[in-house]
């Protein structure tokens, strides 16, 4: 074994060393993983800097200028590697916290993940009763390389916004070709387990994060996008939000394309049972005499299964796949699969097309008219490779950054069962003017759970972890107003620039506070903040004290966990060309022909789970584009 493969299994032992007849996690060959699920993302830079890491920390010399102790992490013993990841966790240095969660998410991600590790098993966790496979009718072929394939309209992306803008074009009788970076995968494999739904469905295997790692980013990448992998939670925006979207030329006309995107969905309450977190919410809420509501969802015959958030085996969830994607293809459109769009092409100013990488080389796709609908990571560098809006492109990021504070109680609450969300409050939804958060609950699996849980020690985590099904996630979900930037990387990647500001920062502390109250009110036992070092309340504690202390905690990067799952505006509508990459029908300032169909297109952050109001936006440019 190499003196880096003997680092990284010091370490990741470090977090889960052999218990009571269960193995460690090298035993489980974690380390090997780690390195695969590294590798896989085809990021270089990023192995290279897991490389230097680990020479230096298996050096007794280097590992005295890291953390001043004068010997290799893999001669230590247990208790001193663990000392040695707190070092880190809690250094002054961003770096080094930075290095601890990155090693502390993976090791705990794939020690709690992997289908038939003992330690996920140890957590309570019951894999669902599969429900029979079932199949959506979408023409999907990977085309080869060399290949000019001739149409209409190009549209680049398949997911809420790409799938939308293609079932309007081929409505109105146009040659449709969808561009889609992902590989298909038939629904008969959706639901499946935990990591290997990661990898397949989502940006960056789920691993996909802001360039400091503070954010962790969730987005679909799949064939339909991030309605496979959803929640199926559909909110119309704000009343306040929809006047900032018609000061940027978003008008009424948008209610149109509301009712017809609900209309398709299916979009009622009607499937919304709560499951034992929403319970618990709803509970809290009612305790402390705040509001909520009932989360109208997109789903039609859902049962009681849970893995929404790796695809919906039985076709319940009305993703694009069942309806405008499978429309598109009903009136000929196809879709090309593992086809990566790499650049727009133009003639004398206007759309003429667009280039995709694909296995073996490039096709061109040839058509007068483009929809952009890559989703806001992925757009943005779509038109700067391009040349195309290279000084407004990417520049106004929103990012909802969310808090959650788990919350364990008495009961078994099985919060990988059931609708995932179902209950929202609207109560600190503008507590700054039009900024505040929204609260939901969240699904949680082992996997997930082991990674965003503190690490102070492998007894102290393994202890919370084995009561895995008592416990509920609460989110506060933070309307931003200060933006972040999407840019094309050194190594060819994607580089994502975001971190919260003052009044952000403000929001996620009020979040947190209002969380702990919640989860007090509803009876927890434990209440556990996802921060570094961990601030856990127990029963029989001072609340007030400690409640007053978790207000007092610093917001900052790898000190607290973030989470995004909704990411917009990173090529916004708007009616100035200086502060705006499309005008407010859609189509790119100055260069006729491309339009932009995705979240990215948001004049400012939505404030709610954004799927509908995307999609009502996708379908109100689509239909001017089927008309221009």
């Amino acid at each position: 074994m190499s003196s880096r493969d003997q680092a990284l299994a010091a370490i990741v032992d470090a977090f889960v060393p052999a218990h009571d007849g269960l193995p460690s996690a090298s035993q489980l060959g974690v380390h090997r993983r780690l390195l695969e699920e590294v590798d896989a993302l085809g990021r270089p830079s990023l192995r290279q800097q897991l490389d230097i890491l680990l020479s230096v920390a298996d050096s007794a010399l280097g590992n005295l200028l890291l953390t001043g102790r004068p010997k290799a992490v893999s001669a230590m013993g247990q208790e001193a590697r663990e000392a040695w990841l707190r070092s880190l966790a809690d250094s002054p240095m961003a770096l080094k916290r930075t290095a601890f969660q990155d090693l502390k998410r993976l090791t705990l991600l794939l020690a709690y993940g992997i289908e038939d590790s003992p330690w996920r098993a140890r957590t309570g966790f019951v894999p669902p009763e599969p429900d029979a496979p079932s199949q959506s009718d979408i023409r999907v072929r990977t085309p080869r390389a060399g290949e000019t394939v001739e149409a209409d309209a190009v549209v680049i992306g398949s997911g809420a916004g790409g799938g939308v803008a293609a079932g309007v074009l081929a409505a109105a009788g146009k040659k449709v070709v969808v561009l889609e970076r992902a590989a298909m995968v038939p629904e008969a494999s959706f639901g499946g387990p935990e990591l290997e739904g990661l990898a397949a469905l989502f940006l960056d295997r789920g691993l996909a994060a802001t360039t400091d790692r503070w954010i962790s980013i969730r987005a679909g990448s799949a064939v339909g996008g991030g309605t496979v992998v959803n929640w199926s939670s559909s909110l119309r925006l704000p009343d306040a939000v929809r006047e900032e979207w018609r000061a940027a030329g978003v008008g009424d006309d948008l209610e149109a394309s509301y009712d017809a995107v609900e209309a398709a969905l299916g979009i009622t309450t009607a499937e919304s049972e709560q499951n034992g977190p929403n319970r618990r919410l709803a509970a809290g809420l009612d305790a402390l005499g705040l509001p909520w509501q009932t989360i109208p969802r997109n789903v039609r015959g859902c049962g009681d299964c849970g893995p929404c958030a790796v695809g919906c085996r039985r076709g319940a969830k009305q993703s694009v796949l069942r309806t405008f994607l499978a429309g598109a293809c009903a009136k000929g459109a196809e879709v090309l699969d593992r086809s990566e769009a790499v650049r727009i092409l133009l003639e004398d100013g206007h759309a003429a097309g667009v280039v995709a990488r694909v296995p073996g080389g490039e096709v061109t796709v040839r058509a007068r008219q483009v929809a952009l609908a890559g989703g806001s990571i992925l757009s943005p560098v779509v038109l700067l490779r391009s040349g195309i809006a290279s000084s407004t492109a990417g520049r106004t990021l929103h990012m909802h950054p969310v808090a959650a504070i788990a919350g364990l109680y008495d009961e078994s609450l099985s919060p990988w069962s059931g609708v995932p969300q179902s209950v929202v409050s609207d109560a600190f939804g503008e507590v700054d003017g039009t900024y505040g958060f929204r609260v939901e609950a969240a699904p949680t699996h082992p996997g997930l759970i082991a990674s965003g849980f503190p690490w102070w020690s492998s007894s102290d985590h393994r202890a919370t972890l084995e009561r895995c099904d008592h416990v509920a996630a609460f989110l506060a979900i933070v309307r931003d107003r200060t933006v972040g930037r999407i840019s094309v990387a050194r190594d060819g990647g994607t580089s994502i620039a975001y971190q919260p500001g003052a009044p952000e920062r403000e929001l996620l502390r009020r979040g947190s506070v209002e969380l702990a109250r919640v989860h007090r009110a509803a009876g927890a036992r434990q209440i556990v903040p996802l921060v570094t070092p961990p601030h856990t309340w127990r029963d029989g504690q001072p609340f007030d004290a400690w409640l007053d202390a978790l207000g007092r905690r610093s917001i900052s990067a790898n000190r607290i966990l973030l989470f995004s799952a909704h990411q917009m505006s990173s090529c916004r509508i708007g009616t100035e060309p200086r502060s705006s990459v499309a005008d407010p029908d859609g189509q790119v300032h100055g260069t006729p022909g491309v339009w932009v169909t995705d979240a990215s297109a948001m004049p400012t952050a939505s404030g709610v789970n954004p799927m509908l109001s995307l999609m009502a936006l996708a379908r109100r440019t689509a239909t001017r584009m089927a008309a221009s």
